[in-house]
């Protein structure tokens, strides 16, 4: 869990992230969702190119179960 924090704290206070928060299911508490707002693909490029993403996220990754899915989506308003 320390690593999902550090990754969800360090990402929170990225200029460009408009909100980052992880979800953990009720029903299994292995799943874990990641909820993310980014004003452009181009915010979410630079996040993808931190340091803390690239450091954390290969060791968070490592404990999977199976692999992520990632889904790009436009607001609705």
């Amino acid at each position: 869990m320390a690593l999902y924090r550090e990754l969800v704290e360090k990402t929170k206070k990225e200029p460009l992230c408009v909100s980052y928060d992880l979800f953990i299911d009720q029903k299994d508490p292995g799943h874990f969702i990641f909820i993310e707002e980014w004003p452009d693909r181009e915010a979410l490029r630079i996040h993808c190119n931190t340091e803390h993403f690239k450091r954390l996220v290969p060791m968070i990754n490592k404990y999977q179960r199976k692999d992520g899915t990632v889904m790009l989506m436009d607001s609705f308003e």
